[in-house]
């Protein structure tokens, strides 16, 4: 009976989760959103803490301020470069006309329509390759269409004005009382689970710090590096290119994809002038190439430092956990992956040590504490 109690509370409190999950989410995305930037936001705290004018010290309030300006000046700065570089490549495809591409594919288009009627593969309604393309990409990309995606981002832009508020208020809670979240988490916790909870919310925080600020700092390696690179042979909207890569590096092992893929395309549209096989073919090459020198530095450089080393778990381990939450949960799920289990593998340490499992996953951990 004791027994069927225990798993009726733990299925109750599941359920209640999911409750609050369901009618609660945009709320619980903007606390999780506040805390990721207060957690962003201690190494400022603790630089403007230190500030000390005589026997003067900056008060909470301000250090706070500070600590939030100087977070949202640096996002409002990526923003204020990155929005006119898509506006501007927005405006030149949309006056793109399909013809014009399918035109420069000319040459190995035929090729392949000759190996498509050589294997006897049907495609379209009996027209010419070209024709074919030229109306797919009309109907598929809609180049006249993007003009208005582009007005529509702006829309949506301004709708989240309120949701930024929000999360901003909270997020001067959060860094203004680096503890908030840490007592209420006590309130909540029964007297005989304290010091281990204690212990729970010390080495999160620790560690989260360390791995979103590693994160950021991997961006900022991945667009650096890559729109370096472009520039350096000569393609257009490098930097555009760039940003665009290292802010979609922070999805694991698809983001490259689409970071070249997006490489590849503004490539194409600004260079439609080029002859097929003598120029634009070497010059997507040496984008490829760019893309893949970039990766490679990060997978074997900056990537092990920043995940495996920070969060203190083996490349591999980190793979097949990216890679399960991928399969379960999509791209969102590739996203938070690394946090979570660095979360539940901080639980395990102090409510699972028993299993020897749990305390291979966590022997680094133990390691990293013991040095504190």
């Amino acid at each position: 009976m004791q027994s069927f109690s225990k798993y009726f509370i733990i299925g109750l409190i599941i359920a209640i989760i999911a409750l609050v999950w369901i009618y609660l989410k945009s709320i619980i995305i903007y606390i999780a959103i506040a805390v990721i930037i207060s957690l962003i936001g201690q190494p400022f705290l603790k630089l403007y803490s230190k500030i000390k004018i005589k026997n003067f010290v900056l008060p909470k309030t301000i250090v706070a301020i500070f600590s939030l300006a100087s977070i949202a000046g640096i996002f409002m700065l990526l923003v204020s470069m990155f929005i006119p570089l898509i506006v501007e490549e927005a405006r030149i495809i949309s006056q793109i006309n399909p013809n014009e591409v399918v035109t420069v594919f000319k040459e190995p288009l035929k090729n392949l329509e000759y190996d498509l009627q050589k294997f006897q593969i049907n495609y379209g309604h009996g027209e010419s390759i070209e024709k074919f393309l030229a109306t797919e990409l009309t109907s598929i990309l809609g180049f006249q269409e993007i003009s208005n995606i582009a007005s529509q981002i702006f829309s949506f832009t301004t709708s989240m004005i309120g949701g930024t508020f929000a999360v901003l208020f909270m997020a001067f809670f959060f860094i203004k009382d680096e503890h908030l979240i840490y007592r209420i988490f006590l309130l909540l916790t029964p007297p005989k689970h304290i010091e281990p909870v204690k212990e729970i919310l010390r080495d999160t925080k620790r560690l989260l710090t360390r791995y979103f600020i590693g994160i950021l700092l991997d961006m900022l390696f991945v667009a650096t590096l890559t729109a370096i690179g472009l520039s350096i042979i000569g393609i257009k909207n490098a930097l555009l290119i760039g940003m665009f890569a290292g802010l979609i590096n922070i999805i694991p092992y698809i983001g490259p994809l689409f970071g070249i893929a997006f490489g590849l395309l503004i490539g194409v549209t600004s260079n439609l002038e080029m002859e097929f096989y003598s120029q634009l073919l070497p010059l997507l090459g040496k984008i490829c190439i760019t893309f893949l020198v970039v990766q490679l530095l990060d997978a074997f450089f900056f990537q092990p430092l920043v995940i495996s080393n920070i969060v203190k778990a083996h490349p591999l381990e980190i793979f097949i956990v990216i890679l399960t939450a991928g399969t379960l949960a999509g791209i969102g799920g590739m996203i938070v992956a690394v946090p979570v289990y660095t979360i539940l593998r901080i639980i395990a340490k102090e409510f699972l040590s028993n299993f020897k499992i749990v305390q291979q996953l966590t022997a680094e951990l133990d390691e990293e504490h013991s040095k504190k």
